[in-house]
């Protein structure tokens, strides 16, 4: 009899297990052209992370508002291929409500965000609104959802508009490196009002003359590069 009951606890813990380890955490990606971009020849770095996190057996859903990618068809269709955002959009726009809201909606538990690039070409105040921009962002997921993770980006580089003049040019790099340091600090801030807020350096180690088609928009080989740095730490995560 006391066998009977100890394999019937021992079946139910099974079960219950077995629904633990089957509920996959959801990954938001919001962002700007870096995150919706990927047309034959490309995939978007989505389709990287993808591949790399099933690869390494993790039990995952890429969830968005938007599927597949914005300027045409990928070169490797994918099942988990949603995200959110859009060509352009600075950081007040990915903050304004009605763009905003619907995402929040979705209560990711990881969300991969990359806005602020577009801020440098439109002459944005990087120290107030960017930064404010991304607070505001971070703090509507969290109210959403307390337990959820964000990964913040430091953006990835550009080459400076062509035929600007080498004073702008010369703004747009230094423009590229305080952008890193301001979401470091709007990070740090964050963590400190209690929400988990990770840096990702997609900035470092990319060269946008060599890992872009068109100075912006990642090639394939730039897209493994940022699909390796979000899974180098979404492994710890998951």
């Amino acid at each position: 009899m006391k066998k009977q009951k100890f394999l019937g606890w021992l079946v139910s813990a099974c079960v219950s297990l077995g629904s633990f380890v089957a509920t996959a955490q959801t990954i938001l990606p919001y962002g700007d052209s870096v995150t919706t971009f990927g047309a034959d020849p490309e995939s978007s770095y989505r389709y990287w992370l993808y591949k790399n996190l099933t690869d390494a057996g993790f039990s995952f859903s890429i969830i968005g508002t938007q599927h597949g990618v914005e300027n045409g068809a990928p070169a490797n269709p994918w099942p988990e291929d949603g995200y959110s955002g859009h060509e352009g959009w600075t950081s007040s726009d990915a903050a304004a409500p009605g763009n905003l809201n619907p995402v929040v909606g979705l209560s990711p538990d990881f969300v991969l965000l990359d806005f602020g690039s577009n801020d440098i070409l439109d002459g944005f105040d990087l120290s107030n609104t960017t930064a404010v921009n991304l607070q505001t962002i971070i703090e509507a997921f969290a109210a959403e959802n307390p337990n959820v993770t964000i990964l913040i980006a430091k953006p990835t580089g550009f080459v400076p508009v062509p035929g600007a003049s080498k004073q702008e040019q010369k703004r747009e790099k230094s423009q590229q490196s305080k952008l890193s340091g301001v979401v470091s600090k709007v990070a740090k801030l964050e963590n400190k009002n209690g929400i988990r807020v990770i840096t990702v350096n997609i900035h470092g180690g990319f060269n946008p003359r060599t890992d872009t088609i068109d100075g912006s928009h990642p090639n394939v080989r730039g897209e493994q590069k940022i699909a390796n740095k979000y899974f180098q730490t979404l492994r710890k995560l998951l």
